[in-house]
């Protein structure tokens, strides 16, 4: 045997002991050192699992909101002995967390700095979703997200967003519902962006340069034009906030009064001569013909493709022409707001009701922004509420119960 030792004892070197065979380990002293590692290392073979803190990050996804609200959106892989683990955030401010095993089933948690301790109760597969004010920034018109991202994830940015830069190439880039879905590498990344205009906006956009110029030509014949140009800065903060309706109601106020101003000015300039005053007046009568032929092909243009798709939505009308009706009935004497008739327009079209949830991802509202509106709606009898499966269900009442 190797490291030991059979001695045979001598009777006559032992008194008073017959022949014995001993037998004398010669690496006692190693053993001795091995034997607390060896059992060091039992203890942790049975205590460690049941108190496991590690996690595996699986999916991560990000979605922006105008606002610079961004919802994240992580799935962590756990071992079925782990009575809780820690999963590392995105940001440090966090709101409207929620944890869910692979069953859906809500997780109990507790949030400390920028990681959350999450009981797993057995669970395999842990889905997180939160929103964080910490991954986006604004310097004057560019906004940017930025994130260091362990894994590979996707980005959603709002509708109408152009992006300007980016710190690496990404994987892939589509567009979904005007919202450019960008797949990046792990790693750290900055995403440059700010926000474009189209259709509707550009026409809004337009006319707002318009009446900046009329307010230029009275400023310097030096006209007073303090109330057009309050009226002016408040139709550009509506455009800014993308409500081109209210934007375009203010333009034409301030339009109207610009217009007033000129022609009061005009009208104390020139004499009774239609002679005289053509004269002094042929590059303004040009322009305003000009203005109105190009607004007449415009108008022309619209119309048609306004022929045009109300031929290819027509299908659509007739299916929701019912639940539109009931909306009509009920919403007639209210002043609603435009972003509130959207958001009932498209209840109707799914059917008359949809989650709460469903409603944040079509419009891109936080949850705290979506849920005012809808108690908005609610107030107004349009809509109710009804819990179903831990989720509010928006539902458009009937005309019975809307009276």
């Amino acid at each position: 045997m190797e490291n030991h030792e059979a001695v045979l004892c001598n009777p006559q070197e032992i008194p008073n002991l017959e022949g014995m065979l001993f037998v004398r380990i010669a690496d006692i002293l190693n053993r001795m050192l091995k034997a607390p590692l060896i059992l060091f290392g039992l203890l942790l073979t049975v205590v460690l699992p049941a108190n496991s803190f590690g996690s595996t990050l699986r999916m991560v996804d990000f979605t922006v909101y105008p606002d610079g609200t961004t919802h994240v959106s992580q799935e962590v892989l756990s071992s079925p002995q782990d009575a809780e683990i820690v999963v590392e955030l995105f940001g440090i401010t966090i709101e409207n967390f929620v944890a869910q095993d692979q069953d859906g089933l809500l997780l109990s948690y507790e949030i400390i700095g920028d990681t959350a301790k999450i009981d797993t109760f057995g669970a395999t597969s842990i889905f997180v979703g939160y929103d964080s004010y910490d991954l986006v920034t604004k310097n004057g018109r560019i906004w940017t997200f930025k994130v260091d991202s362990p894994i590979d994830y996707t980005l959603t940015l709002p509708q109408n967003t152009v992006v300007v830069g980016m710190t690496s190439i990404p994987n892939s880039v589509l567009t979904v519902g005007d919202q450019p879905r960008l797949s990046l590498a792990n790693g750290p990344n900055e995403v440059d962006y700010f926000f474009g205009v189209t259709g509707r906006g550009t026409i809004v956009g337009n006319l707002i340069s318009g009446v900046e110029e009329m307010v230029g030509r009275l400023e310097n014949q030096g006209i007073a034009t303090f109330e057009i140009k309050t009226k002016l800065d408040a139709a550009k903060k509506a455009f800014e906030e993308r409500k081109y309706d209210q934007a375009e109601k203010l333009a034409n106020e301030a339009k109207v009064l610009a217009e007033a101003a000129e022609g009061s000015s005009k009208g104390n300039s020139t004499t009774n001569n239609p002679l005289t005053y053509f004269s002094n007046n042929i590059v303004g009568i040009a322009t305003s013909i000009a203005a109105i032929g190009g607004a007449i092909t415009t108008i022309t243009l619209i119309a048609k493709r306004t022929k045009s798709v109300l031929k290819k939505t027509n299908h659509v009308e007739r299916n929701v022409d019912e639940a539109e009706q009931d909306v009509d009935d009920m919403s007639t004497g209210q002043e609603m707001r435009e972003d509130d008739k959207q958001l009932v327009e498209f209840i109707a079209q799914n059917g008359g009701q949809a989650y709460e949830r469903d409603l944040r991802k079509k419009f891109l509202m936080p949850r705290t922004t979506m849920w005012r509106a809808v108690k908005r709606l609610e107030r107004q009898g349009i809509i109710e509420i009804e819990k179903k499966d831990f989720q509010n269900l928006v539902k458009l009442k009937k005309k019975e119960e809307g009276l």
